[in-house]
This record gives structure tokens, sequence and C-alpha cells, in this order.
């Protein structure tokens, strides 16, 4: 096993400041990759329009419906309903809240936002959904992520909520298979919103995203906690059964689920613990909806949640959860020191344990990386065979004269080595005192059954005689807690892209893009000329785009204030929005458009 020492990242030994503009306070560096350029030159009047439809809906809906801090968070967190925000000034006004926002593209790996959640961050895709899935998208768009998670957030113990569910969710282990299913909703979610996707493609998307559901088995960890926070943050309501208030992102972005939650047929349940063994599906209507006291309310059962996890049962029952789920995770030993890796082997009995990690594992002292391994790790684990604590050797090892030393576990196992310093302040890596470790070199292990596997060094043993905790991730700063999937991801975006992503669209679709720059200019010319201009777009829109709603419905909103002089017009583009509301059997919430208009003429 090699040891090598972790070298600071600054003289002072502190991590170097985020280069993300606007941040302020420094990020963890293995979320730098993930945060990329918003460019706000990319919406096209389309988006733009989509935003604004939206938003006027939901405003209009919510304000009585939603927690009272929906209108006011709104306003504070820089958004409104005229164009879509910039999320660097939603991070400047978050910032008096102590939140900051930053800019991702589309989905990420699960760690990393739980990561940006315990943080204070909340991470906004800059993406937008387009007109044929306005009322809902399962991809991340900037309509949930600003418009959903960000207005309650000024409600400050609402936010303590988040960040303390991130820091639960992300100790949570998960299971192998729960890695397949996130694959597979990334990639039915962006074959949704992609133009031109082929129907096999989306098919095959399907099947896949199938077949990983039937392989979960009983619910991981992570996935009950997956579960409490969609039933809280994404879909939460808040108050009594029949007196509620909706809070959760999910309801507050979305013009169909803000009006079916409503419905007697969805039950209402009160929010406890036992929400975590309710699945869902994120491309159906919830059937139901737990009902949180207030928000008080949300963190006593997250706390219940928190102590039912392996990370707070601790001992053996959480190493047998780090094993079963092979994902990185911090061991906590009872001298302090934390080993964070991937556990791959554990043989575990009463009279000790012996512990095997993938290369890679790390030891952190004092909330600091002190050394990294690059070879497999074996650490036994346990009292002596004479019954004596292993740690009394950190001053007296007891070396024969040839500077061999011999550790007789009570478990069976034994370990060889030539000590290389008895003191653990002057250790090759400097390690703390407190680490109550031994350097050692030649070393050979032996356990009942299994031939001695022999290593050079130098090498650390640390002597600890019981495992406190496991817990999934890592709880430093100085090491990812992404594992090589989520890395993969982060080397994958390369250097910082710029979002939305750039579109080729055709020569109709161009036409139609005019003509939608054109529409967003009449709001601000005079009555005088904007009737002519209303009815000119309106014509080009009857010989070209017989089926676009969307523009109609800007059209007759720009005639609201004309009076009744273009009521003929407005009659037309009325009756036009009602065949198609027909045509598309209710898909688009044309209907609630026409209602809009008709409350605020």
């Amino acid at each position: 096993m090699q040891t090598e020492r972790a070298l600071p990242l600054r003289p002072d030994g502190s991590s170097p400041p985020s280069s993300a503009a606007g941040l302020g306070d420094e990020l963890p560096q293995y979320l730098e990759p993930f945060i990329v350029e918003q460019d706000p030159s990319r919406y096209s009047a389309v988006d733009q329009a989509v935003w604004r439809f939206v938003l006027l809906q939901l405003h209009a809906r919510l304000a009585l419906t939603a927690h009272p801090s929906y209108v006011q968070g709104l306003a504070e967190s820089g958004i409104s309903a005229e164009h879509i925000p910039s999320i660097a000034e939603m991070n400047r006004r978050l910032g008096a809240i102590g939140w900051r926002a930053v800019c991702v593209d589309g989905f990420i790996p699960p760690r990393a936002f739980q990561a940006f959640q315990a943080l204070g961050v909340l991470p906004i895709a800059a993406e937008i959904r387009t007109p044929e899935h306005l009322p809902y998208t399962p991809a991340p768009d900037i309509i949930h992520e600003a418009a959903g998670h960000a207005p309650i957030l000024i409600d400050l113990r609402y936010a303590a909520y988040l960040r303390a569910s991130g820091r639960v969710a992300s100790r949570a282990f998960a299971n192998p298979s729960d890695a397949r299913v996130d694959r597979a909703v990334r990639l039915l979610s962006d074959l949704k919103e992609t133009a031109n996707a082929l129907p096999d493609d989306l098919r095959a998307a399907e099947v896949e995203l199938e077949q990983a559901v039937a392989t979960l088995g009983p619910p991981s960890e992570a996935a009950r906690v997956s579960r409490l926070y969609w039933w809280t943050a994404e879909y939460g309501l808040v108050g009594g059964i029949s007196d509620y208030r909706l809070y959760g992102a999910g309801l507050l972005s979305s013009l169909g689920e803000s009006h079916f939650c409503h419905r007697p047929e969805v039950a209402k349940l009160p929010l406890s613990a036992r929400c975590v063994e309710v699945g869902y599906d994120i491309t159906r209507p919830q059937p139901q909806l737990f009902v949180a006291r207030d928000f008080e309310h949300l963190h006593s059962v997250l706390d219940e949640v928190s102590r039912s996890l392996a990370c707070s049962v601790g001992g053996s029952a959480a190493l047998r959860t780090a094993l079963s789920s092979r994902e990185l995770c911090t061991v906590e030993l009872d001298t302090g020191a934390e080993l964070i890796g991937v556990l791959s082997e554990l043989v575990d009995t009463e009279a000790g344990a012996l512990l095997g990690f993938d290369p890679g594992v790390a030891l952190i002292e004092a909330g600091r990386l002190a050394c990294r391994v690059g070879t497999r790790y074996l650490l036994p684990v346990g009292r002596l065979a004479d019954g004596s604590d292993p740690r009394r050797l950190i001053h007296d090892p007891g070396s024969a004269s040839d500077g061999r030393v011999r550790l007789a576990y009570a478990s069976g196992v034994t370990l060889h080595g030539s000590v290389l310093e008895r003191s653990p302040t002057s250790t090759p890596s400097s390690v703390p005192a407190s680490s109550a470790g031994l350097w050692l070199r030649d070393v050979m292990l032996e356990r009942p059954g299994r031939a001695p596997e022999v290593s050079s060094g130098p090498q650390l043993l640390l002597l600890a005689a019981s495992v406190v905790t496991a817990g999934a991730g890592s709880t430093c700063a100085e090491v990812s807690p992404l594992g090589a999937e989520g890395l993969a991801q982060a080397r994958a975006l390369g250097s910082r892209p710029r979002v939305p992503k750039a579109r080729q669209r055709t020569e109709r679709a161009a036409q139609l893009e005019a003509l939608y720059a054109q529409t967003a200019e009449l709001r601000r010319e005079p009555a005088a000329s904007r009737a002519a201009r209303i009815a000119a777009v309106h014509a080009a829109l009857e010989l070209s785009q017989p089926h676009e709603w969307l523009l109609r419905w800007n059209l007759l909103e720009c005639l609201t204030d004309l009076g009744r002089s273009q009521e003929p017009l407005a009659r037309q583009l009325r009756a036009r929005l009602v065949e198609l509301e027909h045509h598309y059997r209710g898909e688009h919430p044309i209907a609630l458009g026409l209602d809009y208009l008709a409350s605020h003429t």
C-alpha cells in the first residue's frame, strides 16, 4: 500500500476560491465543473413568451392558494413575469437571505445537487421548456427551478429545512441500481425535450426506465430520503388538511398540478415519516399529497427519518449498508479519524472487523485531508488477542530486536511490519497524534483460511478498537463525494459552456420566431398603430401556422386595452383559440389562458 501526503491547495492549507462570478463565499472544487454560464441573449422570443404565459397564469392562480411567502418571494428573488430571470441577479438578491444561485446544465448528479443545497446554493437549469410541453416538463428547466424553488426561500425556517435535507440526503446510502434509474430518467427527460427525437429512441428510453425501476427491489436509504424531498420540497402542502397552502416547487411551477392538486380525488394526508414508504411517478399527476402543519413540522419529520439511517445507527449495521451500496463512504473510527473511500470487503465478527477499501482511500484528521492511499487498503479494527486496546501501541509498539512488530488481533487477524516512526507527529505524512497510527513497511497481513497479503509500504496502520459509524459521501470538502460516475459527468462538461444551448431552426420555425418577436414589440407600441399590426400578424398566422395557439393568445392579450373598437378582431382570435382547444383535446392550457384574459379585461 502506497501512502502519499496530500499537498495543500494553497500555502495556508485552504481551498482556492470559486471562479464562479458573484458567488462570494467559496465552494468546494468538485462542484466547480457543474457551474455554467447563462447567456440571456440565447433566449428566443418564443422562450420569453412561454415564460411570460406560465408566470402570468401561475401568479394569478397562486396569489391566493400558495404559501404567503410566494408573491413576496418572487419579487425578492428577482423574478418577474415579463422576462426570463438573470441567474446572476437572482444570486445577488438571494444573498440578502443567506442563499445563492448558480446556473447548471440540466440534470446534475444527485450528490452534487445535495452538496449545493446543503451549502445554501440553489442550482438552476437555464433551459426552458418548449411550447409543446408548456404545462409540464420532466426535464429541469428555469420555470421549475427559479419560479418554483426560489420564492419560498424567504421563509427562514423553510430555507433551513432545505439545507438540512441536503445534509441528510448526502449521508444516505444508495443502491447500485439507483444510479441506473437516475441515468434512465435523465435520458428519457432529455429526449422528451429534444426537437425531432425519434419515436424509436423515445420508446427505447421508456423501456430502459421501466426495466431499471423493475430491478430496484426494496428502496434504498437514498430513495427514502428522496421521497421525503419529493413529498415536501417538490409537492408539499402546509396548513390544515382542508385549509392548506401550496409550497412545493412542483406545484408552484406547474399549470396542471397547481390546479389538479385541489381536486377531491387527490388525497390530503398528514405529513409523517411514513411518507418515505410512498413512491411516486414523475410522469403522472400525484394521487396523494402530504400536509405539514407548518415548516417547523418539516424539521421534526426530517429528524425522524435521519435517525433511521445507517449513519445514525452506526456500528456493524452502518458498515454492512456501506458495503452493499458500493458507494463512496466515510467510516469514522473511535479515535476520531475518518476514512473516505469505497468499502469493498468486510469481515465483521464479535471479536473485531477487517475493512477492505478500494484504491484511493483518504484519511481525514480534524476535518482536513491528511493523506491518500493509492492502493487497496486493509485495516483490522478491534481489540488485540490479549484483550488490550490497540491504541496503547502508539507509544509502545513493542518491536523486536530486528525492528519488526507483530500485532495479533482477537478476530484472528495478525499483522507484521517494521516500524518506521513511533511518534505520530513525525510520520512521513505528518499525521496528527489523534490518528493513533503506526507507520510500517514490509507489512504482511495474515488471516485464517487466506494466503498472507504482503505490502512493501510505507503503510499507515490506524489503531482503533471500534468503528463508530459509516455514512455515504464525504465529510471533507477536499474529497469529492461524487464517485466515479459523477466525476466523469463533471469532466465531460469540459470548459464552462454557455446555456441555454444554441438551437438550429427550420425555415418555418424561424418565420414563426420572427412573428413572436414582432408581437413582443407590439405591447410597447401606441394603441393607434397596434391594432393594424396585430391584424397583419394574425393574417400571417392563418396562412402559415394554422395550429399555433400561444402566439394567437399573445395577440389577443395585446388587444385587451384597445376597447370595443377592436372587438371584431378579438372575437375572431377567441374563436380560433376555442377551435384549437378542441383540436388539441385540452392538451394545452388554452382554456386557462382565455379565462385569464376574461378575468383581466
